[in-house]
């Protein structure tokens, strides 16, 4: 039955025309924040990289960058409106993962090109390009077009990176590779540079590039001798370097002059005569002007250089190390603002009883007086620490927190490689230490010894 004073149903408008009354800005947001990869990026955050520099494998970053190109590839085919919108995040980040695959990404650059409705809509997105090599690997010369090829059709990189290459340079590092990295070391636009490989590859792409870099990450090749002389370079605006274990280069060569360098991660452990006094050289040079600092080993004894220090990073197991350069007050920056401990799990670095109590006592004596948090990277992994029962933690970690509020320093943990590299940070709590339902029978005294 008709009722005449009830107003006639009007048809609902389908999913696609839902979609489509947004305004395409508001779906641009929603694509970055769906496809975003901490650290992949950026040029001017020295703690960005540094995070995401903890990935030497690349295997957070690249699942990351596998679900956002998946999502994206699948949001494409949801309705016309997207299709367009969703190439600036497809291209943003290219990875090239063979020869064979750079010829391939060279066609579809190459397609946009000659679409005149479209020209160059894909690779003027692209901020990083990464040369994920596979393997062993040959480098042909069509391959080296390929690559020209991409960089032409690519204006605004800023970011480019072998650090992922999953070989020893040695294996991929040829002749024809070398052509082909001279053609990145001419392309000035280059802010940030990620490279794994042996000092010919260091020498080909640095010297041209040394005027425009802001951040460097070195991952040097087992062929590079440690004991070479390094050419002196003036890099004036690096304000980050990362020299991920180095084999045997101890840090970074004293040649090298960076005026601007304010952050500095080095993670080689070699205590050799040769390579602490290249290490002396460069902290002499550069040690007052850093402000955060992750080092190994061969960094410690220069620590005391560093007195505008605002970060420091070290690994668990220094702690007890570097209390051996004497009395704390003569050597912990007054300047500190944050202490990080790196807990790898490895015998020798991971956290003990030991490290909590001398945290406790450092915060009792008045040392680092301006120190607002202390930071532990830690592993998922939780089990190693039942060789002290839950009691000795729990008394150990809430007399760290008692010393903390009255101080006013904050606790914070990142766990697992995915926050690691992410730089995410949660308050600490003993479920990040231990299982909440883990037990121990043996009861042990808590000492600092």
């Amino acid at each position: 039955m008709n009722c005449p004073w009830r107003a006639p149903i009007q048809p609902q408008p389908s999913s696609q025309q839902r979609l489509g009354e947004l305004p395409p800005e508001v779906w641009l947001r929603v694509f970055a924040y769906a496809t975003y990869i901490p650290g992949a990026y950026a040029h001017d955050d020295g703690q960005s990289l540094t995070a995401f520099a903890r990935d030497k494998y690349g295997i957070s970053v690249h699942r990351r960058h596998r679900e956002a190109t998946d999502l994206m590839l699948t949001a494409s085919r949801v309705c016309k409106t997207w299709a367009p919108l969703v190439t600036e995040f497809l291209f943003q980040y290219i990875m090239v993962k063979s020869g064979d695959h750079a010829i391939e990404i060279a066609k579809v650059l190459g397609r946009y090109e000659q679409d005149s409705l479209n020209r160059n809509s894909a690779g003027r997105w692209t901020i990083r390009l990464e040369l994920a090599l596979e393997g062993v690997h040959r480098w042909e010369d069509q391959h080296t077009a390929a690559l020209a090829h991409i960089f032409a059709c690519c204006p605004n990189v800023t970011v480019f990176s072998t650090a992922f290459s999953t070989a020893d340079a040695s294996l991929f590092q040829g002749r024809r590779f070398l052509r082909a990295m001279r053609d990145v070391g001419v392309r000035s636009n280059l802010r940030r540079l990620e490279l794994k490989g042996d000092a010919a590859l260091l020498e080909t792409i640095l010297p041209p590039l040394a005027h425009s870099l802001e951040a460097l990450w070195l991952l040097p090749s087992r062929r590079t001798a440690p004991g070479g002389v390094v050419d002196p370079m003036h890099f004036p605006r690096v304000h980050t370097f990362v020299l991920s274990e180095g084999f045997g280069w101890g840090g970074p060569p004293p040649t090298w002059t960076m005026p601007s360098l304010n952050t500095l991660c080095t993670e080689d452990d070699n205590l050799l005569p040769v390579a602490q006094r290249k290490v002396q050289g460069f902290f002499e040079t550069h040690g007052a002007q850093l402000q955060h600092l992750t080092a190994c080993r061969s960094a410690l004894n220069h620590v005391t250089t560093c007195t505008s220090l605002v970060e420091w990073t070290i690994s668990c197991g220094l702690l007890f190390q570097v209390t051996r350069l004497g009395p704390a007050e003569c050597w912990l920056p007054s300047t500190l603002r944050r202490l990080t401990l790196a807990d790898d799990m490895s015998t020798t670095y991971m956290l003990r009883l030991d490290h909590i109590a001398l945290l406790v006592e450092w915060l009792g004596t008045g040392l680092l007086p301006v120190l607002e948090s202390i930071r532990f990277l830690l592993p998922l992994g939780r089990h190693i620490r039942r060789q002290r029962c839950r009691e000795d933690w729990e008394q150990a970690v809430e007399l760290l927190y008692e010393r903390c509020r009255r101080r006013g320093v904050t606790l914070e943990a990142s766990i697992g490689a995915d926050e690691h590299t992410a730089d995410i940070w949660s308050p600490l709590s003993m479920s990040h230490l231990l299982d909440p339902l883990d037990y121990h029978p043996l009861k042990h005294s808590f000492s600092a010894h």
